[in-house]
């Protein structure tokens, strides 16, 4: 089987540091969309580095990520086989799994969606998708560095859960660097730190929409996950067109309860 072929394995190319996070990650959507069956035996590290043209090391860090996380199974001289992760029950239900047929979905996630996950490469020659970082840019050493020298310090204190709103030194340095660049006076009591934006969009979708009641006014264009978190949540998204200043705030719904997003 030459399953370098059969899975039309697209990596940047060489040199950069995303191959092996591509490599891992092309290899583990194969076997759980089930291109890559259960029991199959993978080719050796020797033979898909060499198919593929990238060195050893980065074949055997990808076989290694993907035995951590229970989807092949190391048989020693019988190589590297996929491994059969699903219980009777799930193998049973997977064919009925898709989010177009299964009833217990939201209606919102029952469609599918033209989104491209964060992380998930483009074969585009310029990709300007939101929130994806510039890795050839990226300062990795002062990352490194800064990180050692964050759990040096922290290795000094007693592990356990940290405040819900987020570490209070945080917040503090927040408070004061808004205060200076947006002129947003407020204290660390007042800010929540979130893990990112969307889990921001979720909670304010959670205390502020009443599912079925809440009538949302987002731009036109405007941020698709928001617009999803929204509509998930219940709300009735209505789309506003924008002018050169902005929303138009004439075009808003009248006498209903909303937010602008």
């Amino acid at each position: 089987m030459n399953t370098t072929v059969d899975l039309a394995i697209d990596l940047p190319a060489r040199g950069s540091r995303q191959v092996g996070r591509d490599l891992h990650l092309q290899l583990r959507a194969a076997i759980v969309g089930g291109r890559l069956r259960a029991g199959l035996r993978l080719p050796s590290t020797r033979e898909l580095a060499a198919g593929l043209g990238v060195s050893r090391n980065t074949v055997v860090n990808a076989y290694d990520l993907l035995l951590s996380e229970g989807y092949v199974r190391a048989r020693g001289r019988g190589g590297t086989v996929v491994a059969d992760f699903l219980s009777p029950a799930l193998r049973r239900e997977r064919p009925e799994a898709a989010p177009g047929r299964d009833p217990r979905l939201n209606s919102t996630w029952r469609a599918p969606t033209s989104l491209i996950p964060i992380g998930v490469r483009s074969n585009y020659r310029f990709d300007f998708s939101v929130g994806i970082p510039d890795w050839e840019s990226f300062p990795f050493p002062v990352w490194r560095r800064l990180s050692a020298r964050a759990l040096r310090k922290a290795s000094g204190t007693r592990p356990g859960y940290g405040e819900p709103q987020g570490q209070i030194a945080l917040r503090d340095a927040i408070a004061g660097h808004i205060s200076f660049a947006r002129a947003i006076a407020c204290t660390a009591e007042e800010i929540i730190v979130t893990a990112g934006a969307q889990q921001a969009f979720d909670l304010l979708a959670r205390i502020l929409v009443t599912p079925g009641q809440t009538t949302v006014a987002m731009e036109e264009p405007g941020y698709p996950p928001l617009r999803n978190v929204l509509a998930a949540a219940g709300a009735k998204v209505v789309s506003i067109p924008v002018d050169g200043e902005g929303l138009k705030v004439d075009r808003l719904p009248r006498n209903k309860t909303m937010f602008a997003g």
